[in-house]
């Protein structure tokens, strides 16, 4: 049952953000054959629409008449189309009538706002009920809703009028006839009688016979106690009128025109009346016996000028008042993936996720059912969640997850229900595909899984800036594997610095980093280690890893080539000549063309050298 029950006389919260219409807002009215003045009609009609003393404004979409014989059917329904705010349209159901019911002040019609209801055409039927006329059946589905809890049986009636133990045993046999019929709809049905009953009081036998006993025992929305008298002239409906005339006077001192609903309408789920909502258009409760426009009017008690003129266009329309019930609606879900990525890799955490939403239209929360829903996975979609979805435009964010667990196309669906009686869209289902990926693997091979490798780098002496090439593959890239993306490196021992490959992307094949050591032509000749870790990683996709491969480089430096670098520092300068000059007329390392000696020669070569 709905949480959100509407006490008498409160107005629930308004929620402008959604459509333009509300609740089912239904209505019966004799309106005596047309016999009153056609322009107030029109204004009741208009009063009806813009009702808003319990909740919001809100089109009339059902209203049932009584007393309307056929030559006023097209008037009737011209009345009531240019009374419709703008873009309100109505369709007249099926209208059955005769001589007898002509005679006898008309017969029932029902129209239906066009767009929120469809009859379905073989659940009318006509029932003889006494007093000269039939009862009418309608069935109506209400629209965007395919379930059958969707629709309404409306009986529409006049019953035999006066009082007198022949007339009240005549109003008993019609409604006898109604229940009878009403008992062999299906199980959990939902029906509403309403109609000029012509009934005194609450213990009469034909309104004992409507509400107590058999399948579908009809609920009074004021209540099963009395209602006659001042203190119940909140009740009456009939006669907005003193003096006989054309229409029947005596003063709003009657209850003759009953609301009642029976089956699934009681129960706060679906399709359901709306507490406290039932009420006599333009009956403040402060005109007893009285004609409704007499002194003041204060059914809106806030603006008496709008209640004066509503009371004086019931005056004058007809001798009985309109009765107003809300019904509220059911659900209809609406449920959309959010964005998904279209492809990730292996083990990431990718969360499915599904806004659920109750799109029943609606200007009033109390005038639409709770949507109450469950999300479950399939295939590689898993996990379940549940919740009640609020109205739209705001969103309830059920969160599943997605298998990706192994490289190929994951695929599932996520199953949006509900078991909200009647809803539109109980069952949605929103199909899933992702493409999983296989992670980058990096390798100082293409052979094998190689992650670590020794390098020996070796350099003469002196050189400036030394470089050298290291390959790195993609290990096993195939299909829609990820890219390897090279990101950099960090060294240690010495510093060594990449001058080109950082940030190219390796697939099938390798890629190629080219390693500087800036400080090359500082090193004597000798051996020098330095470690060279090199991080990569997978495209940026989700479930995206990060790698590190180890280079263990041994640096060699080399002594120099020139003879005239005596003391292999790399440069012949002043070391180099002072070695020849401690050496002069001697040999040793310093003779430099072989001589034998070191000599003038070799200090020439030395000086034709320098530098």
């Amino acid at each position: 049952m709905s949480p959100r029950t509407l006490c008498a006389g409160v107005i629930a919260t308004l929620l402008a953000c959604l459509p333009a219409a509300a609740q089912l807002r239904v209505v019966t009215y004799n309106i005596s054959a047309l016999e009153g003045n056609a322009s107030a009609l029109q204004g009741v009609f208009a009063g009806l629409h813009a009702d808003d003393r319990i909740g919001p404004a809100q089109p009339i979409d059902i209203i049932c008449f009584q007393e309307c014989p056929q030559a006023a059917v097209t008037t009737l329904g011209n009345l009531l189309a240019a009374s419709a705010p703008v873009g309100v349209t109505y369709t007249r159901a099926t209208y059955t009538t005769s001589s007898s019911e002509d005679g006898a002040t008309g017969a029932q019609a029902l129209f239906y706002r066009t767009g929120r209801f469809t009859e379905i055409t073989s659940g009318h039927v006509d029932l003889s009920t006494g007093g000269g006329r039939n009862s009418d059946r309608w069935l109506l589905q209400l629209s965007g809703y395919s379930s059958t809890a969707a629709r309404i049986y409306v009986y529409s009636s006049h019953l035999k009028a006066s009082t007198g133990s022949a007339n009240v045993a005549e109003r008993l046999a019609g409604a006898t006839t109604l229940r009878n019929n009403a008992d062999t709809l299906p199980a959990g049905s939902n029906i509403i009688f309403l109609g000029d009953y012509n009934m005194y009081t609450n213990t009469e036998s034909g309104y004992e016979k409507m509400t107590t006993g058999g399948v579908y025992p009809a609920v009074d929305p004021w209540g099963t106690s009395n209602w006659t008298g001042s203190a119940n002239a909140i009740k009456h409906s009939q006669s907005p009128r003193l003096a006989n005339d054309a229409l029947v006077g005596g003063g709003v001192d009657d209850r003759f025109d009953l609301t009642l609903f029976a089956g699934g309408l009681n129960d706060g789920l679906g399709l359901s009346y709306i507490p406290g909502t039932v009420r006599t258009l333009g009956n403040d409760g402060n005109h007893f016996d009285i004609a409704i426009n007499t002194g003041t009017n204060s059914y809106y008690p806030t603006n008496i000028a709008r209640s004066n003129a509503l009371a004086n266009h019931l005056f004058g329309a007809s001798d009985h008042m309109p009765v107003v019930l809300e019904f509220q609606v059911p659900a209809a879900s609406s449920a959309v993936l959010q964005a998904m990525p279209a492809r990730v890799l292996v083990g990431a955490a990718v969360p499915v996720r599904a806004n659920v939403s109750n799109v029943a239209e609606g200007v009033w929360d109390s005038g639409i059912d709770d949507l109450l829903y469950s999300v479950s996975g399939s295939g590689a979609v898993v996990g379940s969640t549940s919740g009640v979805a609020p109205l739209a435009p705001s969103v309830a964010v059920a969160q599943l997850a997605l298998n990706t667990g192994s490289a190929g196309i994951a695929s599932g669906i996520v199953t949006v229900t509900t078991t909200a009686q009647a809803a539109a869209n109980p069952t949605i289902q929103l199909p899933v595909s992702v493409q999983v990926s296989a992670h980058a693997n990096p390798s100082f091979s293409t052979t094998a899984d190689q992650d670590t490798r020794a390098l020996a780098w070796a350099f003469p002496a002196g050189t400036v800036n030394a470089e050298i090439d290291v390959t790195i593959a993609n290990f096993g890239f195939a299909g829609t594997a990820s890219l390897l993306v090279i990101d950099g490196i960090t060294s240690s021992g010495q510093a060594i610095s990449a001058v080109s490959g950082i940030g190219s992307q390796v697939g099938a094949t390798p890629g190629t980093i080219r390693l500087r050591l800036p400080g090359s032509a500082a090193l004597a000749p000798g051996s020098y280690p330095a470690t060279v870790q090199v991080q990569s990683s997978d495209e940026n996709l989700p479930g995206r890893q990060s790698f590190s491969s180890t280079i263990n480089v041994t640096i060699t430096v080399e002594g120099s080539s020139r003879p005239e670098d005596i003391n292999q520092d790399g440069i012949v300068d002043g070391g180099d000549l002072a070695v020849l000059l401690s050496q002069w007329g001697t040999t040793g390392e310093a003779d430099i063309d072989g001589s034998g000696l070191v000599d003038g020669s070799d200090l020439g070569m030395l000086l034709s050298a320098w530098g």
